[in-house]
């Protein structure tokens, strides 16, 4: 196994809270991670460390009780999660709550398990970071599976910029601030443009990265040596997969031709990891709506 590459100069912390049973295919998202140079991720739970380990993925013990203790008391408001999915709506402050924790790091991140990653850094690369300070994977909204922003003090700060962040903060359901409302704090400002330039302080790229599947029974994916393809472009390599349609009955029944009373694939299937983990580091695997699985080699492209 060869994780190397070009040195890269930024170095990127990606903060996820999670709590919970970790989801059945948490291996292959920690295998996923550890091919991604000058990236450390930092995973927040009150479980055992997943079976896999890479040396770029921390794992933070903490119970759901206390998080919350720490996100109010840094915050000054209480926040009023009741469920660990609540804390999606605080993703825009994590960089300022774990400052300490990510201060050696130039650019800090928000996202999901229910991801795949591909070569972060190849889309993402030094020359793209050092003219953007705020990087959202979807043009119409801030990505909340995977955002990054600078960290620089008015960057980290922007959420208080908000509208009625702290009443956001406050309520016991989910508002979507992470997604919504944060992204309305600079379109609106008109501080940005679709894989353009902006004049004020805080310039940002938002550029769709086509990494979340709509409904489909068939779409297979391949992750290969930090590689990330599907079927229907083999050449063309994507920064990670989000398949929360796949996984998700929250999510499926909202999709674009999907059918409101039908669950999401993987929820009728006896197992959605039809493979051992360890043999994805060398071999690959491939991730459909019929699960994970070994990569079929006469349709591998």
């Amino acid at each position: 196994m060869r994780v190397d590459g070009p040195a890269v100069k930024n170095k990127i912390a990606i903060l996820i809270p999670y709590f919970g049973e970790w989801p059945a295919w948490i291996d292959f998202f920690v295998e996923s991670c550890r091919w991604n140079r000058g990236i450390e991720w930092f995973l927040f739970n009150d479980r055992a460390p997943p079976q896999n380990r890479a040396p770029n993925v921390n794992h933070i013990s903490v119970s759901f009780a206390d998080y919350l203790i720490r996100l109010s008391d840094a915050l000054g408001v209480k926040v009023g999660a009741e469920i660990p999915y609540k804390l999606c709506d605080v993703r825009p402050a994590l960089p300022f709550v774990h400052a300490d924790l990510v201060r050696p790091f130039d650019f800090v991140g928000t996202g999901d398990l229910d991801v795949i990653y591909g070569d972060i850094r190849s889309f993402y690369d030094d020359g793209l970071l050092a003219n953007y300070d705020l990087f959202s994977s979807h043009a119409d909204r801030v990505s909340g599976h995977f955002t990054l922003m600078r960290n620089r003090e008015d960057v980290v700060n922007a959420f208080r910029r908000a509208s009625r962040w702290k009443a956001a903060f406050r309520n016991t359901e989910y508002v979507n601030f992470d997604e919504r409302a944060f992204y309305n704090l600079f379109a609106l400002r008109r501080r940005w443009r679709p894989g353009g330039s902006a004049a004020e302080s805080i310039r940002c790229f938002f550029r769709e990265a086509y990494s979340t599947p709509g409904v489909t029974d068939r779409m297979r994916w391949y992750w290969k040596d930090g590689r990330l393809t599907n079927e229907f472009y083999p050449h063309h390599p994507f920064m990670y997969l989000h398949f929360m349609s796949w996984h998700s009955n929250r999510w499926y029944k909202d999709q674009r031709g999907a059918d409101p009373s039908a669950p999401a694939p993987w929820g009728v299937l006896p197992e959605v990891v039809q493979m051992d983990w360890r043999d994805a580091r060398d071999k690959g695997f491939m991730i459909s709506p019929q699960g994970i699985q070994p990569i079929e080699t006469p349709n591998y492209p």
